[in-house]
């Protein structure tokens, strides 16, 4: 908002308002005849853009989008004469296409003024953008039988790479969101270079290389993901969130955007989030029986915390989801805060945090008490208010399931300690620490059995000792017909020799040793030692044992665990 703007009465910021209505409504002389006036008054030039020939290559440098918002067209340039109409001259959106013209063009627009007329011609004159007049700012739709066409054209990433660096800079955001959905992808990185931008996605939680494009295509896409995310345009030195809507043919997905200022340019980020995902279902998870009935067992109690530890992508979220499930029933009231709300649950009452309005962790957890809830999910603990707060819950006949950064199950606890939670309000307040990551699947289609080497296999043996026999039988190992598999690459898993992921858990319930070493502040090794001792598996060694099993390689495992 402007100076000028920011000072307006009331009054005058709701004439402002219904002007461009007013306008609109005039015939079309009576409206040719009032922007003639103001650009007199402006001491700026007029024009009529009925009957100016506009070229749509020269059009379509600002996206539609943005120029529906600034009521302003880019309808001419020829050199260095570059030249924008605009209904309104003074608005602060006008300025911003200015400044983002500015920065494309590296010259500096004369403004004209036109009338609301010529402004709906030159808008029906663009040819390329997904969106039309009359759609909500902040959404991008991908037509049913362009999907079609796309996805028929498109069969690996490598093709998908080739597609993308032969389309018109406007047409490049609507494929590469496309492609990425396609794909299973999580999320996508455009990372701007001196001479091109580069476009990664990250599937199955490792990120892929796609193609790199022009930068002038990483400009267009930067300004129109700003547009829809309602990021400021002339804003570039400063971190900025947003997000929008996409429609891919029937399915809706909600786009999370971070734009994060680099040396050559601000780098996008961009989560897929699909409206339509499910919870999966517990035992689809991937723990092994004894941390199966071990986590069963500590959802069925009324009261206490389940807390899930891990790096950022390691699935918390989606184990939160998938213990919701599996509790849910009619007799309980069960209520979320999430950011973001990523799957759906029906029956149950999901909220969002939302930072900037002040509904934070900590506020909206104390909220969240005064609805007399018998199960909570706090997203996550991020500081000592909520952690104190969902503490007190959990020993005040709540269940309550939240997840903490640590990178294992035992480091937990000192983290607690750390941020001023007292040993004896953990102890008793928390019934199961899990730890988990998230391996890639072998690709059942081209995966290769190998029979190990014994170095490979002393290696394994010497990772497994001390696990209880029950879980894993050292006698296996004199079996020189084991067999393990690799990843090889085929058409199916697109060329990476992986599809789809599983979970591998450390699950430490805070009982006995474990639990009087908790009161007594031991730290992450006595606690680690004690929980082995009742049977733990760490992440490693539940890793190896779905080597074993030919669910995933040795490889996956070491660049997961790897510290």
């Amino acid at each position: 908002m402007g100076e000028r703007e920011f000072f307006m009465s009331d009054r005058e910021k709701e004439l402002k308002k219904d002007l461009s209505a007013k306008l609109s409504a005039l015939g079309g002389e009576q409206q040719e005849r009032l922007a003639r006036r103001r650009a007199q008054a402006l001491d700026l030039p007029y024009i009529n853009l009925t009957m100016f020939p506009i070229d749509p290559d020269v059009l379509e440098i600002l996206p539609r989008s943005q120029a529906e918002r600034a009521q302003a067209v880019l309808f001419y340039k020829q050199g260095k004469d570059v030249r924008v109409g605009a209904v309104n001259p003074v608005l602060s959106e006008v300025a911003e296409t200015t400044a983002l013209i500015k920065e494309r063009l590296n010259v500096e627009p004369e403004i004209y003024v036109i009338s609301h007329r010529g402004l709906r011609v030159a808008l029906s004159r663009y040819r390329r953008e997904q969106e039309v007049a009359g759609r909500p700012q902040g959404e991008l739709e991908v037509a049913e039988e362009e999907l079609g066409s796309f996805t028929k054209a498109i069969e690996d990433m490598k093709q998908l790479g080739q597609h993308i660096s032969t389309l018109a800079p406007t047409e490049i955001l609507s494929n590469v969101v496309a492609g990425a959905v396609k794909l299973g992808a999580s999320d996508v990185h455009i990372e701007p270079r001196e001479k091109e931008a580069r476009l990664r996605y990250r599937i199955d939680g490792v990120l892929q290389d796609i193609t790199t494009m022009p930068r002038t295509g990483w400009q267009m896409m930067l300004s129109r993901v700003k547009v829809l995310s309602g990021l400021k345009l002339n804003v570039h030195e400063v971190p900025q969130d947003g997000s929008f809507v996409l429609r891919v043919g029937k399915n809706t997905y909600d786009i999370r955007v971070s734009v994060l200022p680099g040396g050559d340019g601000e780098n996008i980020v961009m989560r897929v989030l699909n409206r339509a995902a499910e919870a999966v279902g517990m035992e689809e998870l991937g723990m092994k029986k004894r941390d199966f009935d071990t986590v069963m067992r500590e959802l069925k109690r009324s009261n206490g915390m389940i807390l899930i530890t891990g790096p950022t992508g390691s699935g918390k979220t989606t184990s939160l989801a998938s213990f919701l499930k599996g509790i849910n029933n009619p007799d309980l009231k069960v209520i979320t805060l999430e950011d973001p709300i990523e799957y759906h649950l029906t029956g149950i009452e999901q909220t969002e945090v939302d930072d900037a309005a002040g509904y934070t962790f900590a506020k909206g957890l104390r909220a969240i008490l005064r609805q007399d809830p018998d199960v909570i999910m706090v997203g996550e603990i991020r500081d000592t208010e909520t952690a104190e707060t969902a503490m007190h819950a959990a020993l005040t006949g709540h269940l309550v399931f939240s997840t903490l950064h640590t990178n294992d199950a035992p480091g937990a606890v000192p983290r607690l300690v750390d941020m001023g939670i007292k040993p004896f309000i953990i102890a008793p307040a928390i019934n199961l620490i899990m730890a988990q990551r998230l391996v890639r699947v072998v690709c059942e289609h081209c995966g290769q059995e190998y029979v190990p080497d014994r170095a490979l296999r002393d290696k394994i043996a010497d990772a497994m000792a001390g696990v209880r026999w029950e879980v894993f039988d050292p006698a296996v190992w004199r079996d020189k017909q084991i067999k393990f598999k690799r990843a090889k690459g085929c058409a199916e898993c697109n060329g990476t020799g992986y599809k789809g992921r599983v979970g591998i858990f450390e699950v430490m319930p805070i009982d006995g040793e474990v639990e009087e070493l908790v009161l007594k502040s031991a730290d992450g090794n006595r606690l680690r030692e004690a929980a082995l001792r009742a049977g733990m598996t760490t992440i490693t060694q539940d890793g190896y044992l779905k080597v074993i099993e030919q669910i995933t390689t040795v490889e996956e495992i070491e660049r997961v665990t790897e510290e």
